[in-house]
């Protein structure tokens, strides 16, 4: 309802950034990763397809504009501890793909970030604190990004890493034209 309500008030936006997120630490077979999942899956996906669903209209009222979706190098690769926050994260990629697609029909570009650790809240958590980038890394990254035309954008040295492995995946199957 917020989100809806958002979007309403915000009816002249041509940039929406999605950084809505939530990190629950759990392994795979503790005995609340199905709860931690299910709460990931809530904000980090739900989140995403309801703020596309609110805002994709004002956007085409808008004259296109862009949505840009915060992912994660997490989307791509998993790790035991952040074994949910990641399945979250790899759905909100595909769905970011998906709505890449279907928005374009209406001449608003979609984005996917994939920040490693930055230095918020969340990564001084999860124990990153003392390797995360600047925020402002990220809010840079977009802007070069947007200015670039570019859907995938890895800000950080260590998503950038991420990057240069699998790019070559990403420019010939993801960001391939769809066969019909």
């Amino acid at each position: 309802e917020t989100i809806f309500a958002a979007a309403k008030k915000a009816n002249d936006v041509d940039l929406v950034v999605n950084n809505a997120g939530i990190l629950l630490m759990a392994m795979p077979l503790d005995d609340r990763v199905v709860e931690a999942l299910q709460t990931q899956m809530a904000v980090n996906v739900n989140g995403l397809l309801y703020m596309a669903q609110a805002f994709a209209p004002v956007l085409k009222s808008n004259g296109g504009g862009a949505f840009v979706q915060l992912n994660s190098i997490a989307s791509l690769r998993s790790f035991p501890a952040f074994s949910s926050y990641a399945a979250s994260k790899a759905a909100a990629y595909s769905l970011t793909q998906a709505l890449q697609e279907q928005l374009a029909e209406q001449g608003t570009r979609v984005m996917s970030v994939h920040p490693g650790p930055i230095a918020t809240d969340m990564a001084k958590e999860a124990g990153f604190n003392d390797i995360a980038e600047t925020a402002d890394t990220v809010a840079k990254a977009i802007i070069d990004g947007l200015k670039a035309g570019q859907f995938h954008v890895f800000p950080d040295t260590m998503a950038q890493d991420m990057w240069m492995q699998y790019q070559s995946f990403a420019r010939n199957v993801v960001e391939a034209d769809s066969v019909e």
